[in-house]
């Protein structure tokens, strides 16, 4: 799994039982990108306009780096390549297209991640499963989120409501009741704008524990201009791109407010933007109903600022890790596309009509032969 933070990939073992509903992550391992591949896929995503032939090349490159990290975890950690039935690639999101958008008379949703899955399963021999979210988006569904139906597979619990929060780039979360229902949506900015900000102010990758938010003080009117930006305010459920949420950045001048509060306040003020959206849309999905728990995955759950502020507002006792649960915060997505891999080669419906709005259930993915 390659998530909006564009940081890396996340490598999982699982043992898959779909039919059972059975998943285990036997092991587990995180690799970095490059800064220079990193500074590549970040310009190609944001610039809107990448030389063509850069990016095939660029998703083949992926590839090729995708399929080294596997060989590497096999080896470092004793497993013959051969012992390994099946890969689940989500790739790397360059665009998601979550509103329509008019291309020659009429409107259309998309999306496009890179990692080019045929050099995966050619080059390590092992059918791979990739471009989960096209056949969503095929049926008219905006093609995120699609973890939901892993999450009530490995959350769920009878007559108990939970949430489960990840805080990636982007924050998503998915309200599990106990029932066959579920209600799911990106809420808005996750890691990504703290990021930035944490780059431009202080040349840091990010805002380690939150420790600059937690110094710094909001500032309500950058605060409540963020918070009324049309893309914040649209009907939920949705689905968030990396880029549109970018863009908040240059309608609400944040660069030029950076040199009018201090530091700690931008960082403090964004920080918050990620923490009460997230609220916010707990509420409205919930109905206003109080979770038993909220479960929180993803980078976010290191940061103390966010899990402070969701513990002001739902309680202390309420608000735990996924780890609580048995599933290593880091790798909850990772686990989630093994997930939908195995129910792709099972031939099961792997998205949630109400969730994504899609007109039916369908089998997601595309298959890579050896």
């Amino acid at each position: 799994m390659s998530g909006t933070s564009t940081d890396g990939l996340d490598v999982a073992l699982c043992d898959v039982e779909v039919r059972q509903r059975h998943i285990r992550n036997i092991l587990s391992q995180s690799f970095p990108y490059p800064d220079i591949l990193r500074s590549k896929l970040l310009d190609v995503a944001h610039v809107g306009s990448a030389n063509l032939h850069e990016l095939v090349a660029l998703s083949y490159y992926l590839g090729h780096f995708y399929a080294e990290c596997v060989e590497t975890f096999c080896r470092v950690n004793g497993l013959p390549l051969a012992s390994v039935d099946l890969i689940g690639s989500h790739g790397q999101t360059i665009a998601h297209l979550s509103q329509p958008r008019l291309i020659l008379g009429s409107r259309h949703r998309g999306t496009l991640q890179i990692g080019e899955a045929e050099v995966i399963a050619k080059r390590l021999g092992i059918f791979t499963v990739s471009d989960f979210r096209a056949a969503d988006i095929a049926l008219g569904g905006s093609g995120a989120p699609l973890v939901p139906i892993y999450h009530q597979c490995r959350f769920a619990k009878p007559d108990c409501l939970r949430v489960i929060i990840n805080i990636g780039g982007i924050a998503n979360i998915t309200l599990l009741d106990g029932t066959d229902r579920i209600a799911a949506t990106d809420t808005g900015p996750g890691n990504c704008l703290i990021d930035s900000c944490m780059q431009v102010l202080y040349g840091q990758p990010y805002d380690a524990g939150g420790r600059i938010a937690l110094s710094g003080r909001v500032d309500p009117d950058l605060l409540g201009r963020l918070r009324r930006d049309e893309t914040l305010t649209r009907s939920l459920p949705t689905s968030f791109d990396r880029k549109e949420v970018f863009e908040l950045t240059d309608q609400h001048h944040l660069l030029a407010t950076m040199g009018q509060i201090n530091k700690e306040s931008v960082v403090a003020t964004v920080s918050e933007l990620t923490a009460i959206t997230i609220v916010d849309a707990i509420s409205s999905m919930g109905n206003g109903a109080t979770p038993d728990r909220l479960l929180i995955c993803g980078g976010g759950v290191f940061n103390d600022y966010i899990l402070s502020r969701l513990k002001q507002f739902f309680g202390d006792q309420r608000v735990v890790s996924t780890a609580d649960y048995g599933s290593d915060p880091e790798y909850v997505e990772a686990e989630a596309f093994a997930y939908l891999a195995n129910l792709t080669i099972e031939a099961e419906a792997g998205n949630i009509p109400a969730v994504t709005g899609a007109s039916r259930q369908s089998v997601l993915g595309k298959i890579s032969q050896p």
